[in-house]
């Protein structure tokens, strides 16, 4: 069957037909993903890297940092988040299982200060590690901007690739969790 046979079914042939295709047809939808090829926020000069370069920066583990050093490093950038006033802390990472007939899942924490203030573990369906990580970064940073007068936050996780995709509009798998991202950090 031709996809434009499919679309001009009517609705009781397409629910009485049984074929792959059909099948197939039904479930499209819930399953696509959708993305914006052509956002406004993904145009040169208008990302949220190229406006906010000084203001956004990631801090990778250091090249032979011994687990010491890099334990003292982050706990350094912890005390700094913790002292400033209007700061949230947020913790994320996602889990792919080992038995592939479960989902990924993705957890995220925000903390003001000393105390946790909100938190969230999500199913990320059948996805990669990368998209497990995008979502659980993306949970987060939707907690944390939308708590009133916070205008610092520190994310920690385990994946530097997803954290650089959160802010990157480019076409990605898990586009729509970026600009999602990136809308609420410019607000």
């Amino acid at each position: 069957m031709h996809w434009w046979h499919i679309n001009n079914l009517g609705t009781k042939a397409f629910l009485v037909t049984k074929s792959t295709a059909v099948d197939v047809a039904g479930k499209l939808l819930r399953m696509m993903e959708a993305f914006n090829a052509d956002s406004n926020k993904a145009c040169p000069g208008n990302q949220i890297m190229e406006i906010f370069s000084e203001r956004i920066s990631f801090h990778p583990r250091p090249n032979g940092a011994s687990a010491d050093e890099q334990t003292t490093l982050f706990d350094a950038i912890l005390l700094k988040a913790k002292g400033k006033e209007h700061s949230a802390i947020v913790a994320c990472d996602g889990s792919i299982p080992q038995d592939s007939t479960m989902q990924a899942l993705a957890a995220a924490r925000v903390w003001i200060g000393e105390c946790m203030v909100k938190q969230t573990c999500q199913a990320s369906s059948r996805a990669m590690a990368p998209d497990a990580e995008l979502h659980a970064i993306w949970a987060g940073m939707g907690m944390a901007t939308a708590i009133a007068n916070i205008d610092h936050i520190y994310v920690f996780m385990d994946h530097l690739p997803s954290a650089e995709q959160a802010v990157d509009l480019g076409i990605h798998s898990g586009q729509w969790r970026s600009l999602e991202v990136c809308t609420r950090l410019r607000s």
